[in-house]
């Protein structure tokens, strides 16, 4: 199997069945109901511009790797063309699947998240990105894609946190099952890629650590971190919406 079947079958196919069962829900889902194609695309552009240099520097130093006869041939940079329409495509697909779930489940007001634990969160996420950059710099190989990872992607959750922090715990049961079962799915579709031979994960850049089937354990946690981005950007832009409506028609 070819990089871009991969893509049209394990990504294009699930976005399908997605949007039938987000829009089949009678009325659509209340959150971001009518500017549901600005936000999947704003997202999806930010998704790109922020990945684009960070996925060429892995590709650059060997982390990951495309056999040529699994691509199209046709390179942006460092990185082939389906590795972008990726980018786009699971920020797609994991919106859907919120998006559909947001007419299921409704959010929790119940308890409010006290302001400083937004800000504690924020500075959490923060240092924990210091270290990974610290064990980039200094730490062994194995270490460097982990660490990559959680450089690149902690700094702009702990943003996020710190932001809509109290919104993203009103909606906490929306965001958990909204970014797990993506995760779940992604793990399984990573996990028949890397033993298909469609792209390959350096050993020396890794730990060497495998969940059962044999995805690294990087890759369970880039897929966790990127649905994470992508299910807190979701709600940040709903309440950055909200924020704007007249008083006597918002909604959290």
């Amino acid at each position: 199997m070819t990089y871009g079947e991969f893509l049209l079958w394990f990504i294009g196919l699930p976005i399908g069945g997605l949007i039938f069962w987000s829009w089949g829900k009678k009325p659509l889902p209340p959150l971001l109901a009518r500017p549901f194609f600005f936000t999947a695309s704003f997202l999806a552009i930010v998704a790109v511009a922020y990945t684009t240099p960070w996925d060429n520097y892995l590709v650059f130093k060997g982390v990951w790797t495309y056999p040529s006869d699994r691509v199209w041939g046709i390179r942006l940079g460092w990185v082939p063309l389906e590795e972008y329409i990726f980018f786009v495509l699971q920020t797609i697909l994991t919106l859907l699947w919120i998006w559909g779930l947001s007419a299921r489940i409704t959010p929790d007001v119940s308890t409010r998240l006290p302001r400083w634990m937004e800000w504690a969160g924020g500075a959490a996420f923060f240092f924990l990105a210091g270290g990974a950059w610290a064990a980039l710099k200094w730490g062994p190989s194995h270490w460097n894609y982990l660490a990559l990872i959680i450089g690149w992607s902690f700094p702009v959750i702990g943003g996020q946190w710190a932001l809509g922090g109290r919104g993203f715990w009103a909606y906490r049961r929306l965001l958990l099952i909204g970014i797990i079962f993506p995760t779940l799915y992604l793990w399984g579709a990573d996990t028949f890629a890397i033993r298909s031979g469609i792209w390959h994960i350096s050993e020396k850049h890794s730990l060497g650590r495998y969940l059962p089937g044999g995805l690294p354990v990087e890759e369970a946690v880039f897929f966790l971190v990127t649905n994470t981005l992508i299910g807190f950007g979701f709600i940040l832009v709903h309440r950055l919406r909200v924020s704007f409506m007249p008083l006597g028609k918002r909604r959290i």
